[in-house]
């Protein structure tokens, strides 16, 4: 099972080695209970005990080239043996089907724990880049949905993958061992050559299971992700009256789903049929041979109960073939996640960074999303503490030249440089710490206001965030909510105005107090009087630090020490308003329009 694909998850199991050898013992008890204990009763246990002839008739006999003699029953507790022996074998059969199964689950479950952990880990920590390649649908798809392929393998499936081969094994031991005490009794072992035709079967059935597995994951995420984009954007899809179109889009991806699954169905139940068939022609094969050799009635009846419980591990590993296959498709989803290279690293060597002063500087600087150019041979100085706008129409570049900052992405060429350092030297952690975002669409989390704020410093008191929501002048909303800052503000901040959302968000960045500020469009969102108010919280907050303000509004950057004039990814003007008003037919074009009102 291990071996190939399933090599990955082998570190999984290094804490679990006394339950998987528990289990595997179990495993085997039932096994030889199973796959013995019935054929031995109908075989040699029921025809001693009630044999009528004067003859004792023996308990089971050895091959003649053993040398060794056949072995009966206590003599005069025949009876007493035979009507133990039944619920003996169940007894134990029952004892080692449940600590197997139990046992195996046990540890399947801690893997499947692990595997999701560590999935969402590895999604955290995955560059910005990789989540513009895969939807929001999709990834939610693989690590719910795709995380249960394991629990399938390790959990569901995983006992039979010990006792059914091991069943098998005794079971076909069984039958050589009886076959070769009898003269001519190899000829009725070449009824077992059925048994490699079903693997053709169920090789051939696992195939088109796989195929079809692939493709109900990909509908699936089709699925999920037209879900998920609809609920995001229940407010569009009513002001634009798009409900029918987005239920005909669900039901589409619905119905292609249901004819993938209907495949899918078709070839997982075609299985057991197909390995009946196969095996009831073994087993006739095995009576007529049986027959023609000389066998005796109970003797051939024990064969052929041994050889029927053969079959049934044959089927059962059928089943579990196709779990198998039905389960690759989402192992193979999960491996894209956590096998992916993460373009924005820290180096081997990086280095801690304690508080900086503020300074940035991007050396000759190309960046490119794919193929396409965004930036190209910035080289630029930002003083520490200089408060600087980027301006430019969209797509010029000024998202991603801030986005480059926090080191979100690494350029393609060039370096940039806080306080003279280049960031691919150091630990993403601490640069980042030295940083405070504030977006156009702040996200909150599901948690009270009080939790929200203190993302900014994990460990900071009630009173600092008190202090920090005051700053930003939020102090007086919140302390009109039902339950104050212990209020939960809902799913994204649903519960909140989006000034009071962004008011958060700048407390949260006063609380962090980083000597580098990145506002994104940080009012471009709001009505002009709440803009007006949150730019006095902004002015303070921006006192001391270094920052880049990303403007569509001019408002926002009447009062900054430096203006920045993007283009097609360059730079083309750089200096205060007043001069590139003078000097800039780009910048004096837009500031015209703005406030003209025409933007």
């Amino acid at each position: 099972m291990f071996r190939g694909r399933y090599k990955i998850y082998l570190p999984y199991l290094e804490g679990s080695r006394l339950l998987l050898f528990l289990a595997l013992s179990a495993g085997l008890l039932y096994a030889a209970s199973c796959a013995i204990g019935l054929p031995f009763l109908i075989g040699n246990v029921l025809p001693a005990a009630f044999n009528d002839s004067s003859v004792v008739a023996p308990l089971f006999s050895f091959p003649k080239w053993t040398g060794w003699g056949p072995v009966f029953m206590p003599k005069g507790y025949e009876v007493a043996f035979a009507v133990s022996f039944l619920p003996l074998v169940f007894l134990l059969r029952g004892l080692g089907e449940f600590f197997a199964n139990y046992l195996i689950n046990l540890v399947g479950l801690r893997v499947v724990e692990a595997v999701r952990r560590d999935v969402f880990a590895k999604l955290q920590r995955l560059h910005l880049g990789f989540f513009g390649k895969i939807s929001t649908g999709d990834l939610l798809q693989r690590l719910t949905g795709d995380v249960n392929s394991v629990r399938l393998v390790l959990v569901d499936i995983s006992n039979d993958i010990i006792v059914q081969p091991l069943t098998l094994v005794f079971s076909v031991g069984y039958v050589i061992w009886l076959c070769l005490s009898k003269p001519q009794g190899y000829w009725f072992l070449l009824c077992l050559l059925v048994v490699p035709l079903s693997v053709f079967v169920v090789r051939y059935l696992g195939m088109g299971i796989q195929k079809r597995a692939r493709s109900s994951l990909v509908a699936g995420s089709d699925l999920n992700s037209i879900a998920v984009e609809n609920l995001q954007s229940a407010r569009e899809v009513r002001a634009y009256g798009l409900e029918a179109r987005e239920a005909d889009r669900f039901n589409a991806a619905s119905r292609e789903g249901l004819r993938i699954q209907g495949k899918l169905a078709r070839y997982e139940k075609a299985l057991s049929p197909l390995l009946e068939i196969s095996a009831s022609f073994g087993i006739a094969l095995a009576i007529g041979v049986g027959a023609k050799v000389g066998f005796k009635f109970q003797e051939l009846l024990s064969l052929i109960t041994a050889f029927y419980v053969a079959y049934g591990p044959i089927k059962r590993l059928g089943y579990v073939s196709s779990r198998v296959s039905m389960a690759t498709p989402g192992l193979v989803r999960l491996e894209e996640i956590l096998l992916a290279t993460n373009e924005v690293a820290d180096a081997p060597d990086a280095r801690s960074l304690g508080r900086v002063r503020g300074a940035v500087a991007f050396d000759d600087v190309s960046f490119a999303y794919r193929e396409e150019p965004v930036l190209r041979s910035i080289k630029l100085v930002i003083p520490a503490g200089q408060s600087v706008a980027l301006v430019g129409p969209s797509g010029a570049g000024k998202s991603t030249f801030v986005n480059l900052v926090p080191r979100f992405f690494d350029p393609q060429s060039g370096a940039i440089l806080v306080d003279g350092v280049d960031l691919r030297q150091v630990r993403q952690a601490d640069l980042r710490a030295n940083i405070a975002f504030v977006s156009q669409e702040p996200i909150l989390f599901n948690e009270s206001i009080l939790e929200n704020i203190r993302l900014g410093a994990g460990g900071a008191s009630d009173e600092q965030v008190r202090e920090a929501a005051r700053l930003a002048g939020a102090l007086e909303f919140i302390e009109a909510q039902p339950e104050g800052f212990l209020t939960k503000v809902g799913e994204r901040g649903s519960r909140l105005s989006g000034g009071q959302r962004q008011r958060v968000s700048i407390a949260r960045a006063f609380l962090k107090d980083a000597p580098i500020l990145i506002l994104d469009e940080a009012t471009s969102a709001l009505d002009t009087d709440t803009e007006r108010s949150i730019q006095q919280s902004l002015a303070v907050l921006m006192k001391g630090r270094t920052t880049l303000i990303v403007a569509h509004r001019f408002s926002t950057i009447r009062d900054v020490d430096r203006v920045l004039v993007f283009d097609g990814g360059l730079i083309v003007a750089d200096g205060s308003r007043e001069e590139l008003y003078k000097s800039s037919e780009l910048f004096r074009r837009l500031w015209d329009n703005q406030a003209k009102n025409l933007g």
